[in-house]
C-alpha cells in the first residue's frame, strides 16, 4: 500500500494531463509485457498474467496493484513465478464486481523499477474491464455476424 501511495504521489499514474512532460517515470520496455484480455466474464476465473524477462536473481518483487468497482483503494498482491509467468487469478464468483482495475510494478535489486500496462510516454495505463455476462456476450457477438 505504501508502493501506491508512492505511485500516486509522485506522479507516476497519470490521468492524462497535457502539462506533464512528454517522458514519463517509467522505462518502455519489452522486457516486460502484459496483454490484457478484451473480455471479462463475470462467472468465469481471469487470469492476469504478466511476462518477466529478467533473470530470477535481479528480481526484488513484482506486484499487481487491483481494485473493484466496490473498493476505494488498490490493493497490492505480491506475485510469485508459475509456468514462466508471474500470475493473479481474480475469480468473481468469490470477489463480486461489475468493474475491475489493474497493473502490474515490477521492482529489481539494482532500485530500478519497472511497470506494465503504460502509455506511449511511460506512464502506468490502467487496465479497466468490465464484467460481462457470458450469454448476454455472445448473443451479442451472433448479432454482429448477420
Amino acid at each position: 500500500m505504501k508502493f501506491l501511495l508512492l505511485l500516486i504521489a509522485s506522479g507516476l499514474i497519470q490521468i492524462s494531463n497535457p502539462d506533464l512532460p512528454q517522458e514519463g517515470p517509467f522505462p518502455i520496455t519489452p522486457r516486460v509485457f502484459h496483454h490484457p484480455k478484451n473480455v471479462v466474464f463475470n462467472t468465469r476465473p481471469y487470469n492476469m498474467d504478466l511476462f518477466v524477462d529478467f533473470d530470477e536473481n535481479e528480481i526484488e518483487s513484482v506486484s499487481l496493484f487491483f481494485k473493484t468497482d466496490a473498493m476505494d483503494n488498490y490493493v497490492e498482491f505480491p506475485l510469485k513465478i508459475i509456468r514462466a509467468r508471474y500470475r493473479h487469478q481474480f475469480n468473481p464468483l468469490i470477489t463480486p464486481a461489475k468493474t475491475i482495475e489493474y497493473f502490474f510494478v515490477v521492482s529489481l535489486k539494482d532500485h530500478s523499477i519497472y511497470a506494465a500496462p503504460l502509455d506511449k510516454n511511460g506512464y502506468i495505463k490502467v487496465v479497466k474491464r468490465t464484467l460481462q455476462d457470458p450469454a448476454e456476450y455472445f448473443k451479442w457477438k451472433l448479432s454482429q455476424r448477420r
